[in-house]
Parts: C-alpha cells; sequence; structure tokens
C-alpha cells in the first residue's frame, strides 16, 4: 500500500504494517483506540488559533440490520486514526440541507427487500430525490451501497443516492461500491481507497474523542447472547400446515437492553440433514479443519452455523461451474447478470452440487458461500412487566422452491427447539416502530398474523405503567377458532382498560379485509386521528399495503400523507 498523498509521519513500511494491523481489530476495539490516541495528543494541542477551518468528513449511514452502522463507525475509527476529523450520522436524522455544510460525504447505505430503501430512510431519500434539492458543487462523495444479491434490485438504494448526488452537483471520489451479504472484504477494500483521498487536519486540530469504556453489555451480531428455552407452545391447531408457536427464552442478564418494538437478531443454525447433504454431494469429511474469520473450526460447523447452504450466489456459481467442469453451468456463470440472476432464482446450493459432482477444497468450499445472516424476530413482551424473559412469536415459513416446497430454515430451527435448548441472539433497535413519548397519545394498532409480537409488547407496556393512552387494535388472520393469538390475555388487557377497543377479521370465516373494522367505523377513525391518533402496521406486507391504500383512500390521500410527514406513521412488514 502506498503512502496517502498528504504526508504523514510514518515511513512505507510502518504505514503498511499500521493498516494491517487496524485491520483487525473490531468496530469497538478501533473506537478505543482512536479515542485514546486522540486524548493523548490533545494534551500537545497549540492553541485555538492555530486549528483548520476544514470541515468534518461526514460519514452518513442508513440501514435496518445495523451493518451500515457498523461500518459507519469502524472506517470512523480508522479515519480518526489517520488524522482525519470525521463526523458520524444516521440518514434518519440527517436533513439532506445539511450536505451543503460539508466538503465531503462518505454514505454507507443498505437497500431493503427488492429495491425499497430502509424505513429509517424513507425521508432523506425522499428529500434528495425532491425537485426542492439543493445544489451540492462544493461536495465530494463516495457512497458504498450494501445489498442481496438474490434480489433483483440489488443495491439499488445507494446506486439511486449516487446517481442523484452526482445529479446534484456533487463530485465523485470513487465509483460506486456495491456489496453482497459477504461485505467485509469489499467494504475494507473501499476504504483503504477512500482514506488517502481525505483531508488531514493538522496534528493540533484533531478533536479530541472522549471515547467511554464500552458497556460489558454491548451485545451483537459479532456477540451475541447465548439463552436457554423455557417453553415453545404451539398456539396454533394441531393439523394447521403452517403453525404459530410461542416461545419463551431465559432472560439472565440485566445489561440486555429492549424497548417495546425492537426486535432480536437469532443466529439460527442449518439443518442437520441439509449439512450433511452437502457433504455428501462433495465427499467431504466434515471433521476437515477451516477457518472462518481467523477461527479455527471442523467443517460441519462452519456449514452448521456459518454459511448459508441454500442461496446460490453468483461468485458460488463460478466457483462451482469451474471445479465441476460443467459446459452447462460455466454458460451459465458468463452470462450476462440479468440472465444469471433468473437462473439462480431457480436453483440453491445443493442442486448445483448434484449437478456437476466435484470434491472442492473445504476451505474453497467455505469462502465460495455466503455467511449464514440473522433473522429478526420481533419481542413479543415488555422488559417493564417481565423483565427476565424474552418472547417470540414464530411462525412456520414454507415456499414453493421450483417443483418442491422448502421451509424457511429460520423458523424451521425456531420451531423445533425444546426446553432447555439454547440459542444466540442480540438486540436490535427498531426506534421507528416505538410507542410515542407523550403517554396520552392514541394509537391504532394493525396487525397481520404474528405482526401481534410487537403489540403485545405494547400492550403490557401500557398496562405496567397505567393505561393513559386510547389503544385500538385490530388484528387479522385465517380461522377465530384456530388462529385468535393471545386470545385471553387481549380480552384481559381490553377489561383492564390496556386496551381501548378490539376489531378481529378471520379471513375465512367473514371474508372480510384487514381494512374492514376501520373503514365500518370510519366516524370513529377520522376522531383519532383528529386527537393526533399513531397509526402501526405490522406483519405482511402486501396485506398491510392494501389495507393502508383503502385507508388512504377513505381519509384522503393529502391527508395520509401529511400523517407520513408528522411521523404518525409506522410500519413494520415483512
Amino acid at each position: 500500500m502506498t503512502l496517502p498523498a498528504t504526508a504523514t509521519p510514518f515511513s512505507e513500511s510502518q504505514w503498511h504494517q499500521l493498516q494491517q494491523w487496524l485491520r483487525q481489530l473490531d468496530t469497538r476495539q478501533t473506537l478505543w483506540l482512536s479515542g485514546y490516541l486522540a486524548a493523548g495528543s490533545a494534551s500537545d494541542a497549540a492553541p485555538a488559533g492555530n486549528t483548520a477551518t476544514q470541515p468534518a468528513v461526514l460519514i452518513a449511514h442508513g440501514g435496518e440490520t445495523g451493518n451500515s452502522r457498523g461500518l459507519a463507525e469502524q472506517f470512523a475509527g480508522q479515519a480518526r486514526a489517520a488524522g482525519i476529523a470525521v463526523e458520524v450520522e444516521d440518514l434518519a436524522r440527517l436533513r439532506v440541507r445539511q450536505l451543503a455544510k460539508h466538503t465531503e460525504l462518505l454514505l454507507i447505505c443498505s437497500t431493503h427487500g427488492d429495491g425499497d430503501p430502509p424505513e429509517p430512510v424513507v425521508p432523506f431519500h425522499d428529500a434528495l430525490m425532491a425537485d426542492s434539492a439543493p445544489r451540492l458543487p462544493e461536495l465530494r462523495f463516495a457512497v458504498l451501497a450494501l445489498g442481496d444479491s438474490s434480489y433483483e434490485q440489488f443495491c439499488v438504494t445507494g446506486q439511486q443516492f449516487d446517481e442523484r448526488l452526482a445529479a446534484l452537483g456533487a463530485q465523485r471520489l470513487l465509483p460506486c461500491q456495491l456489496c453482497d451479504v459477504d461485505f467485509q472484504q469489499p467494504a475494507r477494500a473501499w476504504c483503504d481507497a477512500i482514506l488517502p483521498t481525505l483531508p488531514r487536519q493538522p496534528a493540533t486540530a484533531v478533536p479530541a474523542i472522549t471515547t467511554a469504556a464500552a458497556p460489558a453489555g454491548q451485545y451483537s451480531k459479532q456477540q451475541p447472547l447465548s439463552v436457554e428455552v423455557l417453553e415453545n407452545i404451539n398456539l396454533s391447531a394441531a393439523g394447521r400446515a403452517t403453525p404459530i408457536h410461542h416461545l419463551e427464552l431465559a432472560l439472565e442478564v440485566a445489561d440486555f437492553t429492549l424497548s417495546p418494538g425492537d426486535a432480536v437478531g437469532i443466529l439460527a443454525d442449518n439443518p442437520p440433514p441439509l449439512v450433511a447433504a452437502i457433504l455428501d454431494g462433495c465427499t467431504l469429511s466434515g471433521e476437515a479443519p477451516v477457518s472462518i474469520d481467523g477461527q479455527s473450526m471442523p467443517l460441519v460447523q462452519a456449514l452448521r452455523q456459518h454459511r448459508d447452504l441454500t442461496i446460490a450466489s453468483p461468485r458460488f456459481l463460478t466457483f462451482w461451474a469451474a471445479l465441476g467442469q460443467s459446459p452447462a453451468l460455466r454458460e451459465q456463470a458468463q452470462a450476462p447478470a440479468p440472465a444469471q440472476r433468473q437462473f439462480l432464482k431457480q436453483v440453491q446450493v445443493l442442486d448445483l452440487i448434484l449437478q456437476a459432482p466435484a470434491t472442492p477444497d473445504p476451505q474453497a468450499l467455505v469462502d465460495a458461500l455466503r455467511p449464514l445472516q440473522p433473522r429478526l424476530y420481533d419481542v413479543a413482551n415488555s422488559l417493564a412487566a417481565i423483565g427476565d424473559e424474552l418472547h417470540l412469536t414464530v411462525k412456520a415459513y414454507h415456499y414453493p422452491f421450483g417443483t418442491r416446497r422448502e421451509q424457511g430454515i429460520a423458523s424451521r430451527y425456531l420451531l423445533a427447539l425444546e426446553p432447555g435448548d439454547r440459542l444466540l441472539l442480540y438486540p436490535h433497535r427498531n426506534a421507528r416502530f416505538h410507542l410515542p413519548e407523550a403517554p396520552q397519545t392514541p394509537v391504532i394498532l394493525i396487525a397481520e398474523g404474528t405482526g401481534i409480537a410487537p403489540y403485545r409488547a405494547f400492550v403490557q407496556d401500557i398496562g405496567k405503567r397505567g393505561p393513559q393512552r386510547d389503544t385500538w387494535l385490530v388484528f387479522a388472520e385465517q380461522q377465530f377458532e384456530q388462529d385468535f393469538l393471545y386470545q385471553s390475555e387481549l380480552q384481559q388487557a381490553h377489561a383492564s382498560g390496556a386496551l381501548t377497543r378490539v376489531d378481529t377479521v378471520f379471513y375465512q370465516d367473514s371474508g372480510e379485509t384487514l381494512a374492514a373494522p376501520l373503514i365500518r367505523e370510519q366516524t370513529l377513525l377520522a376522531g383519532w386521528l383528529e386527537r393526533g391518533a399513531h397509526v402501526y402496521f405490522c406483519g405482511d406486507k402486501a396485506r398491510l399495503g392494501d389495507c393502508e391504500n383503502a385507508l388512504a383512500a377513505l381519509v384522503g390521500a393529502d391527508v395520509w400523507k401529511q400523517l407520513g410527514k408528522d411521523k404518525r406513521l409506522h410500519r413494520n412488514l415483512y
């Protein structure tokens, strides 16, 4: 690695060693070190009159899983260590007009689902795309786009930001970097390439960073909490093809912070039969040694806990096509990206292995597979009411794939757990789905299926703190006899006043739509909205999208749009 354009006190070999060493640190270590170095140099600082006037580099991040924020904090630590003044800001709080105060912007953003901006990022995205967005001729920028190549609209939000910033007159420092779910290596390379282009502050001008010691309970995807399963109860009728379970997990620590509306990330294992099929198809021993992120383990553990054995990535296709000497696969590996994506939608990892049998090097196999991603599940209890447990509501997920029917990895794993088993998880904050801060603000909670989970936490919290706000719940499922989830609890909450009103829709019993109770009570709905009610949607994206469209038509498009601007609409859709 060559030295940055701006002179440093390091020789080229020292600079190379420093960068190698920094890459070995995790986010907390990097942030602590940056604060330590900055604070240590503060005592030698010159008078304030010698400070530079160069504005800090803005590192803005946006997403729903925490990956963008983690990378932003990691890059900020490396930048500060290199003498670059930076500010880190969440796109959920950033205003477009603030960009004009900076001359450098590093924007890190994920894409949600198949091409949507992450929910917290939507206001910034809309403002930047609007005709009223300001010109930014003084701004230099670079975009790191996170996504999932299994979706057709791969990294589209980041690409939209990149194109729009350029259209507003900003100057690219680097082309937009697209990252798949295994984003660490390309993100690191992006950071290494961008750092030399950023302005260094004189040593006296770098602000001292006061970094408190990280709390012991800073749980994350990299540092999850192990919890014991207490109960795994089927809430549905025994014969239902897609049962819904209620899980109770022991929370044995006091520093696991969650609010009603938040979720947990579950580190689910791949099913043993699938792991065995992959090993058999590759004619490999599960005891073969491999390494992931510097940690040595047997191959069977890597496949069970760390690698996605379902979705075949373009990289795995290329790897297996070359290894298996299959002309058909080589043709697909060399096809244009749209055709390749279409092909990969029709095959999974095991399909490719069986189509062109081969015996790979164990480490090469592990390196070619995608990382196994955590799954987010809404927490179904309030820690203020039940402080030593975590509750989840989990539905068996099945999906058609070609001529067969597949089962979701995470739901299969969770539904098979028994009391006494343990699983790994971490907290995931969902600040845009919390109850309003003012305790008297009314709320309308619209739930489809397992979307009832966070509302159960809401209702418990309201009951614990004493009912002050009016709460209207609309719950929809298939059949009253089989699918009225948490029926007795909701009835008790209604009797106690924690729930002001409860309406239900059971599709197979009545044939009604989810919006039907609210349409019938149009006058009541209008009254609640006039009193400042917030409206929440949680559950199936398609059904709740139809419901929201019906309500917008009912109250008027302009009124509904204003509710969004006032941040009175909250969505948690999947």
